[in-house]
């Protein structure tokens, strides 16, 4: 797989708007009220999970200069250790919206798992924030990307 630790960035910025979002609809959705927002949530769900996955890589492609900023270390690993974390709480809720869609003749179980999903979702979201709380904190406090994508020390 192609290094794609210059695109982090732009990556994680799907993720949380995908994410918060899906998981947002998902929630709205279990009230009935507004039918086509179940594949909605699902569609926004499917997509910021792969998103996750995608950044995960991309941060792991990215953390070598990140890590060279003077004392940035310790953030880094807590940045993604907070990451992962997220893409794995998106990756059980992936797990469960597609069991939803392979149960839709079984309506009572269906509604289980998507309430199942918008709980768990819901525990995500605070992992994803925490994930993206201290990646600000890399870029604000350590100037984490800032001048160091092109390799003079001038730009740092």
């Amino acid at each position: 797989m192609p290094e794609i630790g210059y695109f982090h960035p732009q990556i994680v910025h799907f993720v949380v708007a995908l994410l918060f979002a899906g998981v947002l609809v998902r929630w709205v959705s279990l009230t009935g009220k507004l039918p086509w927002l179940g594949p909605g949530a699902t569609t926004l769900l499917l997509a910021g999970t792969l998103a996750a996955v995608a950044a995960v890589k991309s941060g792991l492609d990215a953390h070598g200069p990140v890590e060279r900023v003077p004392g940035a270390r310790p953030a880094v690993v807590a940045h993604e250790e907070w990451g992962k974390r997220a893409r794995n709480v998106f990756l059980a809720v992936s797990g469960l919206e597609i069991l939803a869609l392979a149960l839709a003749a079984r309506p009572g179980a269906r509604r289980g798992l998507l309430v199942a999903s918008a709980v768990v979702g819901l525990a995500g979201c605070v992992v994803l924030f925490e994930a993206a709380e201290h990646g600000g904190t890399l870029v604000y406090s350590y100037a984490g990307g800032v001048g160091i994508r092109s390799g003079e020390p001038d730009d740092v």
